[in-house]
């Protein structure tokens, strides 16, 4: 992978992880606890992609914590298929209803960020920034593989 290529893929999952951010800073609740906890928890998701995309890009030092960070994007990537329970979607979540009417890819789209994660864990404990590059561009492109199909646009 080229440099420009690691260089677009970290614009991607930074990119993504602010179009995160926002949609939780734009949504205090939802009134539905399950759907709360979820935006919580791809909150706190977006947030250890962001550390890890900063030492991606050289905008800050590699630091073993940052093992601490792949890990939990492994973590909340394994609670993945129980954050999405019946009854938990709707409007104001952005969840489309083929999260629970097309399971079998949705469940595909997670057991994909399962492995990048798994991918990523192991790139960033190398504290080689282009492997560590490599390996968040693949998470990222996880993320909009199941953000596109399953989650409305953020204006809908």
């Amino acid at each position: 992978m080229t440099r420009e290529t690691v260089r677009l893929a970290l614009v991607s999952i930074l990119g993504a992880s602010i179009t995160v951010g926002a949609a939780i800073a734009h949504s205090e609740t939802t009134g539905i606890p399950e759907a709360d906890a979820r935006i919580a928890k791809m909150k706190m998701l977006g947030e250890n992609m962001q550390a890890i995309a900063a030492v991606a890009k050289g905008e800050a030092a590699y630091s073993p914590d940052l093992n601490k960070n792949a890990a939990q994007i492994v973590s909340i990537g394994k609670e993945m298929p129980t954050l999405f329970p019946a009854g938990s979607g709707g409007e104001k979540t952005r969840s489309k209803p083929e999260i629970w009417t097309n399971k079998e890819a949705f469940s595909k789209s997670i057991t994909a960020f399962q492995m990048a994660s798994e991918s990523l864990q192991t790139a960033v404990a190398t504290g080689d920034q282009g492997k560590i590059g490599q390996a968040l561009g693949a998470t990222g492109k996880t993320c909009g593989g199941c953000h596109k199909p399953f989650r409305t646009p953020k204006d809908h």
